[in-house]
C-alpha cells in the first residue's frame, strides 16, 4: 500500500485552520484536503525526528513513509483525535529505535546501561526541542501579519534588527515597538497553548 499524492489536491484555506480532531475525521470520512493539510502540517515534524537520532535522509523517508502508511491505516483506531501530534511523534521515536538496533544489533547490546540511559535521555530532550519549536511556528502562523513580522525581526533573524529599523520596516511609530511586542508574545503564548490542548501532549 502506498501513501496517496496529495501534492495537486487543492487546499482552502479554512481547512488550513482546522484543529486536528476536525481533520481527522474528515481524514476517516476520506476528504483528500484534510490528508494533505494534516501532512503538511506534521511532515516537517515527522522528517525532523529521525535526523535528530542521526539516520541518513534516505532512512529519514522511509520512516516517513511508514509512519504516513501507519495512521492511513490505523486512523479509525486512534481513540482521541486530539493527541494525533502526540501518536506521531511516539510512533516515529519507536521506528527510529527500532531501525538504530536493526542497523547495529551488537553495538547496541554492548553499550554499559547508563550509556543508553544517558543516549535515550539527550534524544527525549532533543524531542521536546523540536516540539516547542514546532509549536512556535504553527501559533506564529495564526497571529496578524504584523505579529508575525515583528517577532521573526526580534527573536529569528540573526542578528536582530534594531526597533527603529523594524519600526521603518512596519510602518509604525519606534515607540510602538516594545508595547507591541509585549502583546504579540502574550499572543503567541495563548496561540500555543491552544495548539498544545488542541494536539495533546506526548
Amino acid at each position: 500500500m502506498s501513501i496517496p499524492n496529495f501534492d495537486d489536491v487543492a487546499v482552502t484555506p479554512t481547512m488550513a485552520e482546522w484543529d486536528d480532531a476536525a481533520l481527522m475525521q474528515a481524514c476517516v470520512a476520506g476528504d483528500e484536503q484534510a490528508w494533505a493539510v494534516l501532512l503538511e502540517r506534521y511532515g516537517r515534524l515527522i522528517y525532523t525526528i529521525p535526523l535528530r537520532f542521526g539516520l541518513p535522509r534516505s532512512v529519514a523517508d522511509e520512516i516517513f513513509q511508514d509512519v504516513c502508511l501507519l495512521l492511513l491505516e490505523g486512523r479509525d483506531n486512534l481513540r482521541d483525535y486530539r493527541r494525533v501530534r502526540a501518536w506521531l511523534v511516539t510512533v516515529t521515536r519507536r521506528l527510529c529505535i527500532r531501525r538504530l538496533r536493526q542497523q547495529d544489533r551488537e553495538l547496541v547490546a554492548e553499550l554499559p546501561e547508563e550509556m543508553e540511559d544517558s543516549a535515550e535521555s539527550a534524544v527525549e530532550s532533543d524531542l521536546t526541542a523540536i516540539e516547542e519549536e514546532y509549536l512556535v511556528h504553527q501559533a506564529l502562523e495564526r497571529l496578524s501579519t504584523l505579529c508575525q513580522e515583528l517577532i521573526r525581526a526580534l527573536f529569528f533573524e540573526s542578528p536582530p534588527r534594531s526597533y527603529d529599523a523594524i519600526a521603518k520596516a512596519l510602518d509604525i511609530p519606534v515607540g510602538s515597538v516594545g508595547p507591541t511586542r509585549i502583546r504579540c508574545l502574550e499572543k503567541l503564548r495563548r496561540e500555543m497553548s491552544r495548539l498544545d490542548q488542541e494536539g495533546g501532549g506526548p
